[in-house]
């Protein structure tokens, strides 16, 4: 009877002793799984950190190569040569202005005396044009010819076409600026034909027409254009 017992007991240690191997068998197995996903997490991270850097690296020599080609594009660029192309007014300061006659003005300008008729009735004597005063020409004047009209307009658009000097270049005066604007509608030239006539820029040309266009248009089409009273016309 006792031998019994005691074997039974000795079974049960030694089922107890499998089952705790059983145990610390599957806390291994464990350990080594998290342990497992640890290093592949530690690896997926690592790896992550590697190629970002990597992309890090590659921005970098992609901007150094940029850098190095723009470096060796500017120095193979040339010069400048000129900040402000050189160009000649002589025909227009000292030619045009100084030698040409009423005749020139006309066929060329093809403007006519201010005190017509019809214009001097709407010119009074004394002109208004914002807070300047703008004094027309005597009947006198009138006798002077065509350029008395160019003057006059001139004087009427100075306060909206003046630009200012700067230290960078002198501005186109405003007696250029209104005679390529008449040159160029009183011709059939264009922009580079006008341009080299006055020495200018051809995007100034374009410039100032459109300027002086929108002066005249501005300050002088109430002032010049006059409609009659539509009733009277229409009696006679």
């Amino acid at each position: 009877m006792e031998a019994n017992l005691v074997l039974a007991a000795f079974r049960a240690i030694i089922d107890v002793q499998a089952h705790l191997r059983q145990c610390h068998q599957a806390v291994q197995r464990w350990e080594e799984v998290v342990t497992a996903c640890r290093l592949q997490r530690c690896e997926a991270w690592e790896h992550f950190r590697f190629s970002q850097r990597l992309q890090a690296r590659r921005r970098q020599g992609r901007r150094i190569r940029c850098v190095r080609n723009l470096q060796m594009l500017w120095q193979r660029l040339p010069g400048r040569r000129w900040w402000v192309y050189p160009r000649s007014s002589d025909w227009w300061d000292n030619f045009v202005m100084r030698i040409w006659g009423e005749e020139k003005w006309l066929e060329n300008f093809r403007m006519s005396s201010p005190y017509t008729p019809h214009l001097g009735r709407f010119l009074p004597a004394q002109a208004t044009m914002g807070d300047r005063r703008i004094n027309t020409l005597d009947q006198e004047d009138c006798c002077s010819g065509i350029r008395s009209t160019f003057d006059w307009l001139v004087d009427a658009l100075r306060d909206v076409l003046q630009r200012q000097r700067t230290e960078m270049r002198a501005p186109v005066s405003v007696e250029r600026r209104v005679a390529v604007a008449l040159w160029w509608m009183a011709s059939t030239m264009s922009y580079r034909t006008v341009a080299h006539q006055f020495g200018l820029a051809r995007s100034t040309v374009a410039g100032i027409v459109v300027e002086v266009t929108r002066a005249i248009t501005e300050a002088l089409l109430d002032r010049v254009v006059y409609l009659r009273d539509p009733d009277k016309v229409s009696a006679g």
